[in-house]
């Protein structure tokens, strides 16, 4: 039985029915079935390709495969056909997360495979490869890497996500793992080097983790930024520190120095990548301007899968793309100049405002910008059935809030409807709106977050006692 042919053909056949009332139009979501992490985000060919995790049958988390997606901006995105199947002994209980690269005008891929041995499970490392950025034939030679390559270093039943790369005429790829030793366990990651994608080094561990950063690591990606050498993360159960990793589960950026003669990460310091309520699993793509971008999934494991409840027949999103710098020894995030050209404005109005509202426009981007430092505000955005979430500036602190929205949103964390975050005073705050995606971002931080708006927003409330000039734009897509 082919499986890929068998996929492909059901997603085609189903995806006329499925329940678009919460598909977003600017944030990339499968056809049909169930989406979670982006893999093999890379720019071939003058456009931009991003695969993902996806049960193509179902709305709900099971057997991975490989959705696949590309796009020109990074805003429209033409569904490509599904790029891999669990369909080989060593992948047979999925094709987990990875990540790709070009070679030689090839478009390669390196993944995790997944099968089960006398009821353990086993992880392992294998390379896809196609000439045409569409069909992608295994290698014979996998798995690539596997517990020969981790001698006594680890084991493979927890071993995921590599993250593969090229340095001056090597390829390396960072391998997601935990400690083995300990209860509980401590995140790790491992690296390993080639100069063929075929025949890997011995592993080398990167970096271990302690117990303030959770139990175990997920979707590693390593890279240089801005003159440091960056490690994105996903750790599982990290501990909540103040306004900081209020998920069950986070994605952070370690920032250091990586030395490449011993294989090992100096880490400086860590940052959260995304305050909001949902993000996870972050991957970057570097493009041809040299723009570090990244994108995540915006949904959170442990909740309420409301999109599966109401048989929508899809679930999940991308976030928007943002490009990363680092200014000022702080991770920034900006949405691509791409997205702004596509704003058709509703409404810009600068002056001296203590209050603003307006109803019954259609609006998916709104920004509020002062003329110096902002202190305080409250913002509601709105529906005709007075449904609405909140973003609030007191004290220093952001509070983001879809306390206000039905359905509600369960989780295993104390609160799954408010995201808090620590900030100075603010110059500008952007809010992108697309269905049921809200991000924001407070001059370079994120919360990107799910709410499940029954009807489209159509009024926004400003309200401050600052008393300057502030320009309030809204806008829609064109």
């Amino acid at each position: 039985m082919n499986l890929l042919k068998q996929a492909n053909e059901f997603v085609v056949a189903n995806k006329p029915h499925i329940d678009e009332q919460y598909k977003p139009t600017f944030h990339l979501a499968p056809e049909y079935g169930w989406m979670n992490d982006p893999n093999g985000f890379v720019y071939y060919r003058g456009e931009y390709h991003l695969f993902y995790q996806s049960n193509p049958y179902d709305s709900k988390w099971d057997t991975m495969h490989w959705g696949h997606a590309k796009s020109k901006d990074l805003i429209h995105w033409e569904h490509l056909p599904i790029a891999l199947a669990p369909d080989q002994p060593y992948d047979i209980k999925g094709c987990f997360s990875g990540s790709a690269i070009v070679v030689e005008d090839e478009l390669v891929l390196i993944y995790t495979g997944v099968s089960e041995v006398n009821g353990v499970v086993q992880q392992v490392q294998c390379i896809a490869r196609s000439s045409d950025g569409i069909h992608f034939e295994k290698s014979v030679h996998n798995p690539v890497i596997d517990q020969s390559n981790l001698g006594d270093l680890g084991t493979t039943v927890d071993f995921r996500d590599p993250k593969i790369f090229k340095r001056d005429d090597t390829y390396y790829t960072v391998v997601a793992s935990k400690t083995t030793e300990d209860n509980p366990t401590r995140g790790q990651i491992f690296i390993f080097f080639s100069s063929d994608l075929i025949h890997w080094s011995q592993a080398s561990i990167l970096i271990e983790g302690n117990a303030q950063l959770g139990n175990i690591w997920e979707c590693p990606d390593l890279f240089e930024l801005d003159g440091k050498d960056v490690l994105i993360l996903s750790p599982m159960n990290m501990p909540q520190q103040g306004n900081q990793y209020q998920n069950l589960n986070s994605s952070i950026a370690m920032i250091g120095e990586v030395d490449w003669t011993n294989l090992s990460f100096k880490l400086e310091r860590y940052e959260e990548l995304d305050y909001g309520l949902d993000y996870y699993a972050a991957q970057t793509c570097l493009d041809n301007q040299n723009r570090r971008i990244v994108v995540a999934w915006q949904q959170m494991w442990e909740r309420t899968n409301v999109l599966d409840e109401k048989q929508s027949g899809w679930s999940g999103m991308m976030t928007l793309p943002r490009i990363l710098s680092i200014e000022d020894n702080a991770l920034v995030q900006r949405v691509p100049n791409e997205f702004y050209e596509y704003l058709k404005p509703v409404v810009e109005q600068t002056e001296i405002l203590t209050e603003f509202e307006i109803t019954d426009t259609s609006f998916q981007y709104a920004k509020v910008e002062a003329t110096t430092n902002l202190e305080q505000f409250s913002i509601k955005i709105e529906n005709e059935l007075e449904k609405y979430v909140e973003i609030t500036l007191h004290n220093n602190e952001v509070k983001f809030s879809r306390l206000n929205v039905t359905p509600e949103i369960e989780g295993k964390e104390t609160n799954v409807s408010e995201r808090f975050i620590d900030v100075q005073p603010i110059r500008e705050i952007e809010v992108f709106i697309d269905a049921s995606s809200i991000e924001i971002l407070i001059d370079g931080r994120s919360l990107s977050n799910t709410v499940y708006f029954t009807k489209p927003v159509n009024t926004f409330k400003f309200a401050s006692e600052d008393i300057q000039s502030k320009t309030i734009i809204l806008s829609s897509m064109k």
